[in-house]
């Protein structure tokens, strides 16, 4: 069975320029987005955030594979990765997520394929998690490093700054 990513969430907030501070700072989320990916040399970048036990794409960086993500889309999170790893399951670096039965097992997988994946929660200043940052490739990166993942963390961090905090943000 293919995972279904849906358009539209009832009553969903909206992309980016709906959970960022600023103008400026959805520009920043977006910027380290498509720095990061290019950085890794990853051909999918995203930052979702959990709604009601989906993950919804709020900002994406995929150049060329707009059909296969786009911001306000989303999905159930049994479904991709992110649960996994919150709940220790999977790693957050799997330079070729063959290694990984859980992966593995995931139509997600197959669907789009992933074969290469990091990924590192967003959390909201009072330590919750708002979402994940995630770079994946549809082939095994060897490559890929605790360096890369120190990356991913460090814009991670910085993302999750420029987040808005509440009505008056």
């Amino acid at each position: 069975m293919i995972p279904k990513c849906e358009n539209t969430m009832p009553d969903q907030t909206p992309a980016l320029p709906g959970i960022a501070a600023r103008p400026a700072e959805a520009a920043a989320i977006q910027y380290s987005l498509d720095t990061v990916r290019e950085r890794l040399g990853m051909e999918v970048a995203y930052l979702s955030e959990f709604v009601d036990e989906r993950a919804v794409f709020r900002a994406v960086s995929a150049p060329g594979l707009e059909a296969l993500i786009q911001p306000s889309q989303s999905m159930d999170l049994r479904e991709v990765y992110c649960k996994h790893i919150l709940d220790g399951g999977l790693p957050r670096l799997m330079p070729d997520t063959s290694a990984h039965p859980i992966a593995t097992d995931l139509p997600i997988t197959q669907m789009i394929p992933i074969g290469s994946h990091l990924s590192v929660p967003v959390l909201r200043p009072d330590g919750s998690v708002f979402g994940m940052f995630c770079f994946l490739s549809r082939t095994p990166r060897p490559d890929l490093n605790d360096q890369a993942l120190a990356l991913v963390e460090t814009h991670s961090a910085l993302v999750s700054t420029r987040l808005a905090t509440g009505p008056d943000a």
